[in-house]
C-alpha cells in the first residue's frame, strides 16, 4: 500500500474540495501533504503566467524531496491551458526529481479540442509525453472518456472515472440567511450558481423570465460573478425583469453553500465543457429539484424526471417551460427532492476516496 500522497491544491478554486480528499485518504491511512497547483492570475501576462507555473514546478520538486510521498496527486482541468501546465510541471519533476513516485492527475472538466489539434506541439510533445509519464488520470464523466477513447485509446487506458465529494451538512436553510441576501420568504426562489458566462446557461435562465406565467410569485437569484455579469445586467434591464431578479455576486464556498438550502430549485441549464459541476450535485445534496443539460456527470448520475428535468442549454423556452413544471407541480419536486437526497450519498468522502484508492493500488 502507498502511505504517502504529495496533493496539489488548487490556490483559489476546489480548495475546499481538495481538503476533502485529503481528509478521506487520510481516513483511509494516508499521510498526505498539500503543495499549491492550479491557475494563476489571469489578469497577469503570458511571461508571468509562465514564471508562475515554472515556480511551482521546481516548488513541487522541493516538496518531493522533503516529504518522498508514493504519489504526486495534482488537481487540474484537461484542456490547453491546463495541459500546458501540467507538461511543463511534469518534464521539470522529471528532469530533476530522481526518485520514484507516481503522478496521478484529477481533471475538473475538459476540453477534447486539445486531442484535434493539429499543433505540433500538442499532437507530438504534450500529449504523447502526458500519456507517458501520467501513471492515472481521473475524469469526472464516462462521457469524457469516451471523447478522449475516440481520439488517443491509448491515453483512455490511463482514465478513470470518480466524482468529487459533496456534503450536504455545509448547507443549512435559515430564516437569517434568507434576509442577509434578501430571498424573498413568499417568492418561489430559482436559483443559479457559477460563473456569469454565456456558456453556463445565464443568459437562457435570464430569457425565459418573460415567458414565466408564474414570474410575479418568483425571484430569480444569480450567484457569481464573471467576464459577461455586466452584459447580464444589461439584458435584465432592457427585458425589464431586474424585479425578479437578485444578483447576489461572487460569494465565498463556505457562505455559498447556505444558497442551495434557501431555495426551491436549481437552474442549471450550463453547455460548458464541465465534468463535475459542484453547484449542480451540491443542489442534489441538499434535495433541491433540478433543471439542467444532459452532458458529463449529470448524465451519469441523474435521470429525468426522477432527479432533474432535462432542458436545451441554449433555449430560454425549454427552460421556462421546465421552470413551469416544476413550480406547478408540488409532488413532483417533493419526489425529486427526496430522490436527490439519496443520489447524494454516492458522493460522501468515504465512497469517493475509497473508488480513488482502488486506483492508486492498482498501479
Amino acid at each position: 500500500m502507498a502511505h504517502r500522497i504529495l496533493v496539489g491544491v488548487p490556490p483559489k478554486h476546489h480548495v475546499l474540495l481538495s481538503r476533502d480528499e485529503i481528509d478521506g485518504f487520510t481516513d483511509l491511512g494516508y499521510t498526505c501533504k498539500p503543495v499549491s497547483y492550479g491557475r494563476n492570475d489571469s489578469s497577469a501576462g503570458k511571461l508571468n503566467k509562465l514564471w508562475g507555473v515554472v515556480a511551482k514546478a521546481f516548488n513541487i520538486v522541493k516538496e518531493l524531496y522533503a516529504f518522498a510521498p508514493d504519489i504526486l496527486y495534482l488537481n487540474s482541468r484537461f484542456e490547453p491551458v491546463g495541459t500546458t501546465r501540467d507538461f511543463i510541471t511534469v518534464l521539470i519533476i522529471k528532469l530533476f526529481y530522481f526518485r520514484r513516485v507516481k503522478i496521478v492527475i484529477k481533471t475538473h472538466g475538459s476540453d477534447i479540442s486539445i486531442l484535434e489539434s493539429r499543433s505540433f506541439f500538442y499532437r507530438n510533445v504534450v500529449i504523447p509525453f502526458l500519456r507517458k509519464h501520467v501513471d492515472a488520470w481521473f475524469f469526472l464523466s464516462s462521457e469524457e472518456k469516451e471523447l478522449v477513447r475516440q481520439y488517443d485509446p491509448g491515453l483512455a487506458r490511463k482514465i478513470f472515472i470518480t466524482a468529487n465529494i459533496v456534503d450536504p451538512g455545509r448547507s443549512v436553510a435559515s430564516v437569517e440567511f434568507r434576509e442577509k441576501y434578501a430571498l424573498d420568504e413568499n417568492k418561489f426562489k430559482i436559483l443559479f450558481v457559477g460563473r456569469i458566462v454565456k456558456e453556463k446557461g445565464v443568459f437562457s435562465l435570464l430569457r425565459s423570465i418573460p415567458m414565466l406565467s408564474c414570474r410575479e410569485d418568483c425571484q430569480v437569484v444569480f450567484v457569481g460573478d464573471g467576464p459577461d455579469m455586466e452584459k447580464l445586467r444589461k439584458e435584465a434591464e432592457a427585458l425589464k425583469v431586474m424585479k425578479y431578479v437578485r444578483f447576489a455576486g461572487f460569494i465565498p464556498d463556505h457562505e455559498c453553500d447556505h444558497f442551495y438550502a434557501n431555495a426551491d430549485i436549481l437552474a442549471f441549464p450550463t453547455f460548458f465543457n464541465e465534468g463535475f459541476p459542484m453547484a449542480l450535485f451540491k443542489s442534489v445534496a441538499a434535495g433541491l429539484p433540478v433543471i439542467t443539460t444532459r452532458i458529463r456527470a449529470a448524465k451519469d448520475h441523474l435521470t429525468s424526471p426522477d432527479n432533474a428535468l432535462w432542458v436545451e442549454g441554449e433555449s430560454p423556452e425549454s427552460v421556462a417551460s421546465a421552470i413551469e413544471t416544476l413550480y406547478n407541480d408540488h409532488t413532483l419536486r417533493k419526489t425529486m427532492s427526496a430522490n436527490n437526497r439519496q443520489i447524494a450519498m454516492k458522493f460522501t468522502r468515504r465512497q469517493v476516496c475509497a473508488g480513488m484508492h482502488e486506483v492508486m493500488m492498482a498501479i
